[in-house]
Parts: structure tokens; sequence; C-alpha cells
């Protein structure tokens, strides 16, 4: 049985012999040392209006790419040189006008220091992002959706890796269908998205 402690106040909100979590903010978080992680997997907030507790989904979209580029950059610190970061996000975005996030974003991490690798396509089989149903009564200026996200991989000097044990234990099987570039299964659903409300209820039963 692995021994944890939960800390329901303080910025280490989580940890274990293995696990930290740490709630703070990542603009302004002492707990990461610049070089230390291998590896950051994030999905941050599209800017579509999604009621956060503590982070406003619905500024200007200059305002977004400002604040992406704030915390890309503290990402960038953060890896070793032969760290990566695969980066979840939309491809576009209709709401409040159309962008191209997925191609602002990977423009604005390269510009930071990140190395292009690849982009995988997430095929979630959302159909329900098929908003734009009501254009065909104006099919003069019609609505083109893309029901996919994007795993943009970058990385920060070095592709292959050079830290760590430098061993393997991928199965074949899961080889070959993780370096597929086109992903197709379904996302997470909203009763656990906020992994934060999760703790604290987890905290609150302890």
């Amino acid at each position: 049985m692995i021994e944890f402690e939960m800390k329901a106040k303080g910025r280490n909100f989580f940890e274990t012999d293995f696990i930290k979590i740490i709630k703070d903010n990542v603009l302004t978080t002492d707990e990461v040392k610049n070089g230390e992680i291998d590896l950051i997997v994030t999905s941050p907030p599209y800017n579509v209006d999604i009621k956060y507790n503590s982070h406003d989904d619905q500024i200007s979209y200059e305002n977004y790419l400002e604040f992406s580029r704030k915390w890309l950059t503290q990402c960038f610190h953060w890896l070793k040189d032969d760290g990566r970061l695969c980066l979840n996000i939309p491809l576009d975005k209709n709401k409040g006008g159309q962008q191209s996030v997925g191609a602002d974003l990977t423009t604005i991490a390269k510009k930071i220091g990140f190395k292009y690798h690849s982009t995988i396509i997430w095929n979630e089989g959302n159909i329900s992002r098929r908003t734009a149903w009501g254009s065909w009564l104006s099919a003069s200026a019609p609505y083109v959706i893309a029901p996919v996200e994007l795993i943009v991989v970058l990385y920060k000097k070095e592709w292959k890796k050079i830290s760590g044990s430098k061993k393997s234990d991928l199965l074949k099987k899961e080889f070959i269908d993780w370096t597929n570039g086109l992903w197709t299964f379904q996302g997470e659903s909203k009763k656990f998205a906020n992994l934060n409300e999760i703790f604290q209820n987890e905290i609150k039963a302890t």
C-alpha cells in the first residue's frame, strides 16, 4: 500500500512517494525548478467561456495569445534540454469569431524556442460540436467545423531522449498505435474534468 499525504492548505495539494500535484498559479509558482521536467502534457483553457473557478475564459483573443505566451514560456524553462511538450488544443474555434488557435499557439511556442516535431489529430467522435447546422439557410457564407482537437508535439533542444533510464517498456502494439498520427477515442466526461473539485471532496472525506 502506498502511503500518501493530502494537504488542504498550501500549494502542495497532493503528494505520494511517486506523485506530486501542485495547486498554484502556473505564471508565478516557484514550486517547479527550471530544467527538471521531462514531459509536460497540458490542455490549456480554450477561451470559449467555460466557467472555471479562477480563470476568465472569455477574454479578447489578443489577451488570450499573450496569456498563452506567458505560460508556454514557463513550460519552456521547466523542461530539460531533451524535454517534450504535448499541447492539446483545438484546431480552430468559432465562438467569439473565427480563430486559428492551433496554428497561432504553435507559432507562439516556436518563437519562444520550442522545436516542432509533429501533430497528432485527436478524433473525439464529438458530433455535438456540429453547431453550424443553421448556416445551411445561408449557404453563401457557411461555417466549416472540424470536430477534432490537436496534440502538438514540441521539444526543447534535443528530440532524442538522452536522460533517464534509456529503457523502454512499450509493447509492439502500443508503439504502433501511439505513433499513429490519428487517435480516435472519446474525451473524458465532464464529471471528471474538474480535478480540483475531486481532490477537495477527498480531503473533506478524510
